[in-house]
């Protein structure tokens, strides 16, 4: 049986009350994790989007999200 399509699950950021997608985690060279987050910030009539690292502890579950496939990666040779 095919598995479906994965999209990213959703996280809040904190700070902002703003919801983002969450494409990925990874441990820096401290231990500390941090969540690859995306969204999309609209001025005027274009849209863009926006990616960046936070710390874990800026994010915040939402209920009813699969966050079991979210990449993580341990090492400074990762993509991302």
């Amino acid at each position: 049986m095919r598995e479906g399509v994965w999209f990213a699950p959703v996280v809040r950021l904190k700070r902002s009350g703003r919801y983002a997608f969450l494409l990925a985690w990874k441990r820096d060279k401290h231990g500390k994790w941090r969540g690859h987050v995306a969204w999309l910030v609209r001025e005027q009539v274009l849209w863009s989007g926006v990616d960046v690292w936070m710390r874990a502890e800026d994010l915040e579950q939402v209920r009813d999200q699969d966050y079991r496939r979210v990449p993580r990666r341990f090492d400074d040779d990762s993509p991302f």
